[in-house]
């Protein structure tokens, strides 16, 4: 206890120098707006008169905030310990001082200028933006704020957001003590903020932290035209992929329906204390490890209690693997036999056979893509290894060779993001992306099929085991390299395995063992199945395999039969499906996906009064689901209803403003009411989000020139996997 104390008063002792140096160099820190005055004179303005951009974050005034109102997060320390010391392992914590980023960072300084930070800066590093220190010769040269990255005092100063990525957010004046009245304290003592815990409860709480529209505010991100010099490029948005997700009871659409989870719900569940925090609730605090997928920082600091946070969270049944099924094409013969579920099947397996496994992956409880965010710099892939009863690898895919590089044929889920002169840009340098010629993720809730083609050889000792895992590395080999400046080899995570042995001969079905890890029922595997086969647009068999799920399951069924009939529309097959959907609405008349489905269908029809009907039902349910706002504007369109269209899709606007889609159609529908400023207005915004047609020749020149890449880029393909044996594999974590 001693020592502890002893290491609270040297860090507190730092602090307040640091917080002295900072108020000398800034002046006496009570007159922001002379302060504001102060910074401006000196100030790079380039991108205009709002001075955080080409951010989305801006304060509550418009105007810079001194920087020692951002106090240092040693100061909360002194209540919130356990809290102070999981963030400080945290990657909010370390977003700004971290390699990985520092590097990339320093390269956009290097080559643009610190001006462009500005666009980074407001989620890595909100004090030095709005404290004016991302200019030339700022008038301040200390920056003790920069060890905490997003502090406390940062996050919790937040007022309000926007919607849109990249700091879209408010920053308030920041205060330890709100008075009822609304007067803002921020130089109290600990004995003041005991004295009057509802003061610091209104300065540090509000509802909006609490919301996933906070978090998305940094987790939604692009790229915007001042900082490429060219046009709007999306590239992650975590917030809207969790609105679409079942997991925000906002949309009827998606093939599962579980409880409501938000982003605190999954990366801030409550823990027990370890040493003493004020805001524990019998024993437990909600946990500021934010554990999510960011291996490499707590690796790196080598911080053991938060990488192992990390990659439980990572291990927790968060995707799944599943060799699902087999394609059996004996020698000489033309034809395959269809083997699924295979460890549920009787069938002979003999040498020679060419085997085809189809490897389900399924994002099973992630509110968002798997995986999410920046994949150009991270990767998650599948390994598959087909083995002999002796434990010898016989083929292999997905492996990570000698030189730390993930084999290039590997089923991976990554982001190829190309330069103008169609070059690779593999170090994530933003400002220089031309077009993006991948980006395979699974959105929340649905699956993705990896199938892998060998032949069954003559010596096999009786059998084959066929593996195969879902695993995680943060960063990639050449942007590890690029950050550090040598190699090194970073953890690497199975987040999931799936085994499956085939005999040489006869096979039978494998017993039903429920209480197994990761147990799912042949239902669910079929309709996993499924949903990867329409994902990739192979309609038919998904039409098939829906059919199956329908007859194997009394409470899914009616999901099952709206599954069949979107497979069943995309093969203009209306009238089936319009049945399906009947058939769906008398078993569950609530279903609204189904209600929706009708919807498409009776406009497809020209029933557009029993449509609208079917969409009012559907809104009233779920009124912020964008896809049925969406398909309202567009009836209201026929309907030459262009006042009604307009709220619809300025209601879609409220939930993502940079919606293209919905810019587009206000265009349209302004041009319609005469109102041509405002179309204007829309137009632009429009041609800056939309995809510029030009540039798909550098991302088709660039699949041309790289095989390993055109493959994955493809929805349907199979991996033919080598029967020469494979290189040494590296070492694995």
């Amino acid at each position: 206890m001693a020592r502890r104390s002893l290491v609270c008063l040297i860090a507190l002792g730092a602090f307040f120098a640091a917080w002295t140096v900072v108020r000398s160099a800034a002046g006496n820190g009570s007159d922001a707006e002379s302060y504001h005055d102060k910074v401006a004179a000196s100030y790079d303005w380039r991108f205009g008169p709002n001075p955080f951009a080409p951010s989305n974050a801006t304060t509550e005034t418009g105007k810079f905030i001194p920087p020692e109102k951002f106090i240092s997060s040693t100061r909360c320390m002194h209540c919130h310990t356990d809290v102070h010391a999981q963030w400080l392992q945290s990657a909010h914590r370390n977003a700004f001082r971290e390699p990985f980023y520092q590097k990339n960072v320093k390269d956009l300084i290097a080559q643009r200028g610190i001006a462009y930070t500005r666009h980074c800066e407001s989620c890595h590093n909100p004090a030095a933006l709005f404290t004016g220190a991302l200019t030339p010769n700022p008038v301040f040269k200390d920056r003790p704020f920069d060890e905490d990255g997003v502090s406390c005092i940062a996050c919790h100063s937040i007022q309000a957001v926007n919607g849109k990525g990249i700091g879209g957010y408010v920053m308030g004046e920041p205060a330890l003590l709100v008075r009822e009245d609304g007067t803002k304290l921020l130089n109290v003592t600990d004995q003041e903020i005991l004295n009057d815990v509802p003061s610091h409860r209104r300065a540090m709480m509000r509802p909006l932290l609490k919301s996933p529209w906070f978090c998305a505010a940094c987790h939604k991100s692009q790229v915007p035209r001042e900082l490429n010099d060219y046009k709007f490029i999306r590239t992650f948005p975590l917030g809207d992929e969790w609105q679409m997700s079942s997991f925000s009871k906002e949309s009827p659409h998606p093939f599962y329906v579980r409880d409501r989870a938000t982003c605190a719900s999954c990366h801030m569940q409550r823990e027990p204390v370890k040493l003493f925090d004020v805001s524990a609730k019998n024993g437990m605090i909600a946990s500021h490890r934010w554990a999510a997928a960011n291996t490499a920082i707590p690796y790196f600091y080598g911080w053991q209690e938060q990488l192992a946070a990390v990659q439980k969270f990572l291990e927790n049944d968060v995707v799944g693997v599943d060799i699902f099924a087999i394609r059996r094409q004996p020698r000489g013969a033309s034809q395959e036999e269809f083997i699924a579920p295979v460890n549920r099947s009787h069938f002979v397996i003999e040498p020679g056979d060419t085997i085809t496994a189809d490897v389900v992956i399924t994002n099973k409880n992630i509110g968002h893509s798997f995986p999410p965010e920046l994949r150009d710099f991270y990767e998650a892939y599948v390994e598959f290894t087909v083995s002999d009863a002796a434990g010898r690898t016989l083929y292999q895919s997905g492996f990570i060779k000698p030189d730390g590089y993930l084999d290039e044929s590997a089923h991976n889920y990554k982001t190829y993001l190309v330069m103008a002169d169609g070059t690779f840009n593999d170090k994530h340098m933003i400002w220089k992306t031309r077009v993006v010629a991948q980006n395979n993720q699974i959105h929340s809730g649905r699956s993705d099929v990896a199938r892998y083609r060998f032949t069954i050889p003559k010596e096999t000792g009786g059998l084959v085991r066929l593996t195969a895992r879902v695993r995680y590395r943060r960063f990639t080999r050449v942007y590890q390299d690029y950050a550090l400046g040598k190699a090194v080899d970073y953890p690497i995570v199975t987040m999931a395995t799936a085994e499956c042995v085939l005999r040489i001969g006869e096979n039978y079905p494998q017993p039903v063992d429920p209480t197994a890890k990761g147990f799912m029922p042949d239902w669910r595997r079929w309709n996993n199945y499924g949903i990867a086969v329409l994902e990739q647009k192979q309609y038919a068999l998904a039409a098939e395999v829906f059919a199956r799920v329908i007859e194997m399951d009394e409470k899914y069924r009616p999901m099952a039969k709206v599954n069949r009939a979107l497979a069943l529309i995309e093969l203009d097959r209306w009238d089936e499906a319009a049945e399906l959907v009947d058939s769906a609405l008398r078993d569950d008349p609530t279903n609204m996906r189904a209600l929706f489905q009708r919807a498409r269908i009776r406009i497809k029809r020209g029933e557009l009064q029993a449509a609208e009907e079917d969409l009012r039902r559907v809104l009233e349910a779920y009124p912020r689901d964008r896809i049925t706002l969406q398909q309202m504007g567009e009836l209201m369109k026929i309907k030459h209803d262009y006042q009604a269209a307009r709220e619809y899709y300025e209601r879609i606007l409220a939930i993502d403003p940079e919606d293209t889609g919905a810019h587009y159609n206000m265009m349209l529908i302004y041009r319609k009411l005469g109102m041509n400023k405002e179309a204007q207005y829309h137009a632009r915004i429009f041609a800056d989000l939309k995809d510029d047609p030009s540039a798909l020749h550098i991302a088709a020149d660039f699949l041309r020139r790289h095989a390993e890449m055109k493959a994955e880029s493809v929805p349907f393909h199979v991996h033919d996997l080598d029967a020469s044996p494979p290189p040494l594999v590296a070492k694995s974590h």
